[in-house]
């Protein structure tokens, strides 16, 4: 029978399983404390949680939410790192911290139920934020309208040196009249 310390850290494990959309699971042999905490300070500001988990409460957790394919992460220690909003984000902190650090490997991802691999992770890095995504659309939207603008604009301005051509050639033809 588990103790209740035990106990209470399942199902603290399974509670954040259960809340967020994806879970970045990642592994790590024989990193300083130092460069862990590091890692786990940048984490914080685009996570939502990373928590170090044992083997067979993974195995547990797994088997319990039928991600029996997640398993195959569990190599070394384990930092498990929740998220709700830009799944991107976390990656890029994740595979960022892995070309500095060759103890730390980003394994896979737990996203929208379904178990996903080292690469997907990588992939996922490389993809714009939301942030981003939304300038660009924002840019695209306001290219026609700004041409439309400049085209006016440039109606105006050719109306007006046309009239000024009418006027300085009807001031001429007045001067040479008289």
């Amino acid at each position: 029978m588990p103790s209740l310390i035990k106990e209470l850290m399942f199902q603290e494990v399974m509670k954040e399983f259960e809340k967020s959309p994806y879970a970045f699971i990642s592994n790590f042999q024989g990193l300083k404390v130092s460069d862990l905490s590091d890692l786990r300070r940048n984490l914080e500001k685009v996570s939502r949680r990373s928590l170090t988990v044992k083997h067979a409460m993974a195995r547990k957790i797994f088997e319990k939410l039928n991600y029996g394919q997640a398993e195959k992460f569990l190599n070394g220690s384990v930092v498990v790192t929740f998220g709700e909003k830009d799944p991107q984000e976390i990656s890029k902190k994740i595979v960022d911290f892995a070309k500095t650090n060759e103890k730390w490997k980003p394994a896979g991802v737990i996203f929208e139920g379904q178990v996903q691999g080292e690469e997907f992770v990588k992939q996922l890095a490389k993809l714009p934020s939301r942030k981003e995504l939304l300038t660009q659309m924002v840019l695209r939207m306001n290219s026609p309208i700004s041409g439309f603008v400049n085209v006016l604009g440039a109606l105006t301005r050719n109306l007006v040196v046309a009239l000024e051509e009418v006027r300085k050639k009807k001031a001429a033809a007045g001067a040479a009249a008289s």
